[in-house]
């Protein structure tokens, strides 16, 4: 049975667990996946749990359902389709589609906040902030570069720059500041204006600029981030309702 995480709704958890499955299994656009029943067995979940799952699947395009002839794969898993109304981290991400997630901390520096993020994090400009800047990799392709912004003072000490190889999220989360909501702009950059000094970075490639201010529970700006996602290995998808 699958191990799941307390932390993440449910049916979310199954969602992943059936991408795994799928990964796992080789299924290719246009092959039937499983039957309900067989998947209740394989996941050891209900059958109303596995229809969340399935439905939030069908809600990203990587399944479709045919009625009276069962569900099928619309798109490859590896594809890394992301919803982009959940705020995880990085490594909850791309753990959805069974990567092995790795990091190269490429530099952590305190420094003074500018004007810009000063206005962002609610400080005043010259406060002390951390600026954490890394480069991910699924199975040995860079596909996202960031840069994270902190105020100092959120920082526990001591702290040195091994550990922020990991999830910045599960980092605060020990620190006891747990993320609510975050405003994010999006736009599309190239390669070459944003890393040039990254020569594993191929040039002219698009990347997905999320520049976001991330607040906690009580509102507060935590992070201000600069998440670039490789474009040609990465979508993201929302669900937009008319009122």
């Amino acid at each position: 049975m699958p191990r799941r995480r307390r932390s993440e709704p449910l049916r979310y958890q199954i969602r992943n667990d059936l991408l795994n499955l799928l990964v796992e299994g080789g299924y290719q656009p246009g092959n039937q996946i499983p039957t309900e029943q067989e998947l209740v067995d394989m996941l050891n979940v209900s059958r109303s749990t596995l229809r969340e799952g399935l439905h939030l699947l069908e809600e990203e395009r990587i399944i479709r359902t045919k009625h009276g002839a069962g569900r099928f794969l619309v798109a490859t898993p590896n594809d890394y389709q992301f919803d982009l109304t959940r705020l995880q981290s990085v490594t909850e991400m791309l753990a959805g589609y069974g990567i092995q997630v790795s990091t190269q901390v490429a530099d952590v520096k305190e420094q003074p906040a500018n004007a810009e993020i000063a206005s962002n994090l609610g400080l005043q400009v010259g406060n002390s902030v951390l600026s954490i800047e890394r480069v991910r990799y699924a199975e040995s392709v860079p596909i996202i570069y960031s840069i994270d912004i902190l105020p100092k003072n959120k920082i526990q000490e001591p702290w040195d720059k091994d550990m922020f190889a990991g999830s910045l999220l599960y980092i605060l989360e020990q620190w006891g500041i747990f993320l609510d909501h975050t405003r994010t702009t999006i736009r599309v950059v190239l390669s070459d204006a944003i890393v040039p000094r990254y020569s594993m970075i191929e040039s002219r490639v698009p990347w997905i600029l999320l520049e976001q201010v991330n607040y906690n529970r009580e509102g507060e700006p935590i992070i201000y981030s600069f998440d670039y996602h490789r474009g040609d290995y990465i979508t993201f998808h929302v669900t937009r309702y008319r009122h």
